[in-house]
């Protein structure tokens, strides 16, 4: 991931994005053309994080269980009191 900058600056941007929130996030999504091929940016403005993913990336989170999302967003936001820290990658 890289930090945000407002343009495509890897690509060409293809003109919609869609943003999606709630409570805790808010992201916004649009299709790019790179040299290397379309790709979906993904931005969290209010992290100023952005990523660019091809479709191979991207059907790999399908392959995903419910667990593995669980502990992205435990490494992120750190461990529960208590947890036991062997169990942890």
């Amino acid at each position: 991931m890289t930090a945000y900058e407002d343009n495509a600056a890897d690509g060409t941007d293809s003109g919609t994005s869609i943003q999606i929130s709630n409570e805790f996030a808010t992201i916004r999504l649009r299709k790019v053309h790179t040299r290397n091929g379309e790709r979906l940016e993904i931005v969290a403005p209010r992290r100023g994080l952005r990523i660019l993913l091809d479709a191979v990336e991207l059907e790999s989170l399908t392959w995903q269980t419910p667990e593995t999302f669980s502990g992205f967003l435990r490494a992120s936001i750190g461990r529960d009191r208590g947890e036991d820290e062997s169990r942890m990658p």
